[in-house]
């Protein structure tokens, strides 16, 4: 019974994790960058730190690595959904993993450090 009782609670709380995430991802459902271009797919996009060094900004990766960007790939805008009061981010990047073919290939002005990048959102007046 107690085993019973253990995965119940357990599938319900993962079930429930799961949603939260999905349901957290989708204010990046439709967002375009620059470019025009969709910027997320899954779970490609994270609300995360920004700072400004030596004139140029840097994101901070969920790997927890500070990637600079160049001004001219930031899209200024606010995240739809994104809280405007929330210290803890004011910026979002939407990215996957770099692969050797990226680095190589046409989209290599895509590859920054280890990350093959979709769009990066500073909103308006964080800077």
């Amino acid at each position: 019974m107690m085993n019973v009782l253990l995965r119940a609670t357990l599938g319900g709380a993962l079930a429930a994790a799961s949603f939260s995430a999905v349901s957290a991802h989708d204010i990046y459902t439709g967002v375009h960058g620059k470019n025009g271009q969709l910027c997320c797919g899954g779970t490609d996009c994270a609300a995360t730190s920004f700072r400004e060094r030596g004139g140029r900004f840097e994101f901070l990766t969920r790997e927890q690595q500070w990637i600079a960007i160049p001004e001219e790939r930031i899209t200024f805008l606010p995240i739809p959904g994104d809280p405007p009061d929330n210290d803890a981010h004011h910026a979002h990047l939407c990215y996957r993993p770099a692969t050797d073919t990226d680095r190589l290939g046409p989209a290599s002005s895509n590859v920054f450090e280890e990350i093959f990048l979709y769009c990066a959102f500073i909103p308006p007046g964080s800077t």
